[in-house]
């Protein structure tokens, strides 16, 4: 049995060229401007924000360090006066959301 074991290290894979993994990993991020809102949509995504209470589902479309991502949760916490809104351990500045649906449970 522990013939086998060694035997089985053998061949498992090498990383011949340690970090080159990650390094292309990184280079595969496209960096993203960040798009200012028309006044349209600033209404519409206020609109909403006024509506929001926390236990609400809840889909985000925010800007983080050069990309946009989308997160789908449960709204945790909104304070508008310091203008922050958490989805279950996402915390996130009103200034950075691009768009925000309230979910149907």
């Amino acid at each position: 049995m522990n013939n086998n074991i060694e035997r089985a290290h053998i061949f498992q894979s090498f990383d011949a060229l340690k970090g080159f993994r990650e390094l292309l990993k990184a280079q595969e991020v496209i960096k993203v401007p960040f798009k200012s809102l028309s006044e349209d949509e600033l209404e519409r995504l206020d609109y909403t924000m006024r509506k929001l209470e926390p236990g609400m589902m809840v889909s985000v479309i925010y800007y983080h360090e050069g990309s946009y991502y989308k997160i789908t949760g449960r709204l945790a916490k909104i304070n508008r006066d310091t203008r922050f809104l958490q989805i279950v351990k996402t915390r996130l500045n009103f200034n950075n959301i691009a768009d925000i649906t309230i979910s149907s449970d």
